[in-house]
């Protein structure tokens, strides 16, 4: 035996790999000797809860917003506090010795995963208290992890080292070069298409539906991944699953709950209530941000008080209470002239999700972000106008929110969106079969729309913001209306990067994200027009440490001009 008491340290749930500074630099698990380590079922749950301990991680969580959203225009730094690095992100100048590009975290949690799927079925063979179901549903959601971190990887780099081999001796050689984004999302596609069926529908622990995998979670993944494939069929099949799936839940939950239930159909589709019997509303944000483990949530990485891992990205970058900015600000557009009613972002006065969303700070006039940061918002506009005195937000305190990976709301604006596009495939032009595709799109982003104005029933005394009549018959205008609500619905959960990246894929150029993300710019503009011409220029450079370790490794080609400025300093 050699090394045991190592080898127990990385498997329990909730430590590090402390000897695993980076994910090229795996110590080998040594010999791990399976009659003492991996011997029942508990040794794999282990594990595979370490493998969710480590993505909880606020290095793995502050990545997820900074490669997804922190290029976008939602987010600006704030330049009194913030790093250099995260300053240097925000104004799209970004050098590989940046320190957020590194991913050595999210190998870290591949390579947990790896290892569960490497010894699991070893484990099922010697213990027979190990059934088949459980070990399907365990390598499931290892699968799930892996593909999840992967899914990050290559929309933030585009090609990454793809491996599926556990770090257990020295037989396996890890300095491999980068594989291409089509071949890595072409294997989590049929990976998780594979395991799809085999992970479990709900837990007997209710918390565990929303921060553990569920077949829900993977359908989600999988709609997501068909979207930047340019799937549209397959995209709105697995959105599908989950709408019916959901409308089941909500009916088994209204006849539990009765008048109590807090979930109600808006154009059929279930949706928790902003207000609930009064014109105060607020209610979503409240089950969804501050409570967690709501009814729209599909997956989440949940934090409890006192416990080892700590969700520290929200206090950091987007502040510790409504009253104090964090590293990051709401881009000025985002916040500007909504109580005019004149916001290029949030075009109703009844949108609920600006405060919910940010907070002014009426000294300096800065947006600070303030999703995720309280518990609680609470607001009356049952005028179109915030009612005196109505608006209050209750702080946190101790209590740590959890970091939403997909809900409810994303599957209905995914769907939307395979809808424009395969209605697309028609080119633009009022035929009856695009007209019906792009109605039922437009259901979906209403749907999502209403919810946030504010009132249980939607009404047309409140005069509907979003008009068909604006839209339809443009394959362009529906896209962008779907991407639109998606900023307002999603902003601030690190979705919006990827959105206009997964834009200009389909576009071919950068023309239209570079017309987005420039309007949160104030100097320099033609500089980083010139820039975010390049398509490769949406993606991250790769780490010089990372380059260092494994010299098979490629950078960027659009970074390459930024190394040799580097070098010659």
């Amino acid at each position: 035996m050699k090394n045991i008491k190592s080898i127990i340290c990385i498997a329990l749930a909730g430590l590090s790999l402390t000897s695993c500074k980076d994910f090229l630099t795996l110590m080998p698990l040594n010999e791990i000797v399976l009659e003492n380590f991996w011997t029942d079922k508990s040794d794999v749950e282990s594990v595979l809860l370490g493998a969710y301990n480590a993505l909880e991680k606020s290095d793995c969580i502050t990545r997820m917003s900074i490669w997804g959203e922190m290029r976008s225009d939602n987010i600006v730094a704030n330049e009194s506090n913030a790093s250099n690095d995260i300053i240097q992100i925000t104004k799209d100048n970004i050098l590989e010795t940046n320190s957020y590009t590194s991913w050595k975290c999210f190998y870290d949690v591949i390579n947990r995963a790896n290892t569960v799927l490497y010894f699991a079925p070893q484990v099922a063979d010697i213990d027979p208290n190990y059934t088949n179901a459980e070990l399907a549903s365990n390598e499931a959601e290892a699968i799930a992890l892996r593909s999840l971190c992967y899914w990050y990887l290559i929309r933030a780099y585009k090609d990454v080292p793809y491996v599926e081999h556990p770090s257990i001796d020295d037989t396996y050689n890890f300095f491999i070069p980068a594989t291409p984004f089509g071949e890595v999302l072409t294997n989590l596609i049929n990976d998780l298409d594979s395991v799809k069926d085999w992970a479990v529908n709900k837990y007997t622990l209710e918390s565990a539906n929303t921060g553990r995998i569920t077949k829900v979670a993977i359908y989600a993944m999988l709609a997501d991944m068909y979207l930047w494939r340019g799937d549209w069929d397959k995209a709105i099949e697995c959105c599908d699953f989950i709408i019916e799936y959901k409308t089941k839940e909500y009916e088994e939950l209204k006849e539990k709950e009765g008048a109590d239930c807090t979930v109600d159909l808006i154009k059929g589709i279930p949706m928790i209530k902003s207000t609930l019997g009064s014109s105060t509303a607020g209610n979503a944000y409240k089950e969804n941000f501050g409570e967690g483990n709501s009814f729209e949530v599909l997956f989440e990485l949940a934090f409890e008080a006192n416990q080892s891992v700590e969700n520290s990205f929200v206090s950091t970058y987007y502040g510790s209470r409504n009253t104090t900015k964090g590293n990051l600000l709401a881009a000025p557009q985002m916040g500007n002239n909504f109580e005019q009613g004149s916001n290029k972002v949030f075009i109703s006065k009844f949108d609920g999700r600006f405060y919910e969303s940010m907070t002014k700070d009426n000294d300096g006039g800065d947006f600070a972000i303030s999703k995720y940061v309280n518990l609680d918002v609470r607001y009356n506009l049952s005028t179109g106008e915030l009612q005196t005195g109505s608006l209050s937000r209750e702080s946190r305190n101790s209590q740590i929110p959890n970091w939403i990976i997909y809900r409810f709301s994303e599957v209905l604006l995914m769907k939307a969106e395979a809808l424009v596009m395969k209605a697309g495939q028609l080119g633009d032009g009022a035929t009856a079969a695009q007209d019906s595709l792009f109605r039922e799109a437009f259901k979906y982003v209403q749907v999502v729309n209403q919810r946030a104005l504010c009132i249980d029933q939607y009404t047309t005394a409140v005069g509907d913001t979003l008009k068909y009549s604006n839209y339809n018959g443009s394959v362009k205008k529906m896209e962008e209306l779907v991407l639109d609500e998606r900023r307002r619905e999603l902003c601030f959960e690190g979705k919006r990067w990827f959105d206009l990246v997964r834009m200009a894929r389909r576009d071919g150029n950068t023309t239209r994200l570079s017309t987005f993300v420039l309007t949160k710019y104030t100097d320099n503009v033609s500089a980083v027009r010139i820039k975010l011409a390049d398509t490769l220029a949406l993606y991250f450079p790769i780490s010089k440490d990372e380059r260092k370790i494994n010299t098979l490794l490629h950078q960027n080609p659009a970074y390459i001009e930024d190394e040799f400025i580097e070098k010659a300093k």
